[in-house]
């Protein structure tokens, strides 16, 4: 028995360790690498491994051990971990605060979002928003990842469902219509056989969300062409005649029949963001900007 696993020895407290040494074990420890580590980071592979040597060298025990694919934390890990996670959050915390604190109407504001939704809805309508306030640096993040608005990985977000959380604020910002649409070849393809008609679908990164199970049930059988986490790429192929799909209403174009004119799926959007930012000027003024284009385009209800 060694001392990073006798219970008769206190675990090591990570008290002498640095910031960033913790920073990177934290992030090694959620992104499951070295490599998804240095992504999150923005340093490289060989920076990542050199700091948590150093922080294994100051612990004076290893944090973890690589058993394949697969990392399983020390006792001492686990520790380091709640400690850097602890960390983490107290800083956000701090960055909040001062962030809620600046009235300035200027300065950097981050909206996490899907792609379609920044490229092809919000994009095109920032002309308004920094026109009136020029001195604003806005910044999309792009993914269907959900983001932490508690670690200030974005300042507001879109999302598709009211959070429970109690430190966050949302707002209804409309309801989102999705259409099931495609090239005019593509629709009469489906009118007149829709079991054969081709179909455009998600990969099978994308989990389980109104629209994937709406496609397994209405064209579970149908043969599909294309697949993409990207509603984008979806709707250039749709566009391009590869299938038909199902995309919101932001996403129709000229060139694009609808297979059905009834909207085949619903779904409520919400600004969300946290308490702490609600004072906080130009995210005020980023709320009035989405909920403006959101009425003007999305009719909500």
């Amino acid at each position: 028995m060694n001392k990073l696993t006798d219970p008769s020895i206190p675990a090591v407290q990570p008290r002498d360790a640095d910031w960033e040494g913790l920073r990177t074990f934290a992030a090694f420890v959620e992104s499951g690498s070295f490599s998804g580590a240095a992504r999150v980071l923005g340093v490289t592979h060989a920076t990542v491994s050199r700091r948590l040597q150093l922080l294994e060298h100051t612990l004076q025990g290893p944090l973890f051990t690589r058993r394949g694919d697969d990392t399983e934390l020390t006792r001492l890990g686990d520790t380091v971990l709640g400690a850097a996670r602890e960390m983490q959050a107290q800083t956000a915390q701090l960055a909040r605060r001062l962030a809620g604190e600046d009235i300035r109407m200027e300065g950097k504001l981050r909206i996490a979002c899907t792609d379609a939704m920044g490229t092809m809805f919000l994009a095109p309508r920032l002309p308004a928003l920094l026109e009136q306030w020029p001195r604003l640096d806005i910044e999309f993040s792009m993914s269907h990842r959900t983001v932490s608005l508690a670690r200030r990985d974005a300042d507001l977000a879109i999302r598709f469902a009211r959070p429970q959380d109690g430190e966050l604020i949302a707002r209804k910002l409309g309801t989102l219509r999705y259409f099931l649409c495609g090239s005019e070849e593509r629709v009469a393809d489906w009118r007149a056989a829709p079991a054969s008609a081709p179909f455009i679908g998600y990969d099978d990164d994308v989990p389980d969300i109104p629209e994937t199970l709406w496609l397994a049930d209405r064209a579970g059988g149908n043969p599909v062409r294309f697949r993409s986490t990207s509603l984008v790429a979806q709707c250039m192929a749709a566009r391009a005649g590869v299938g038909l799909a199902l995309l919101p209403q932001y996403l129709l174009a000229p060139e694009l029949a609808l297979a059905e004119a009834a909207p085949q799926l619903q779904r409520e959007a919400w600004v969300v963001y946290h308490r702490d930012l609600k004072a906080l000027p130009r995210l005020r003024a980023v709320l009035d900007w989405l909920e403006m284009c959101f009425a003007a385009e999305l009719r909500p209800e």
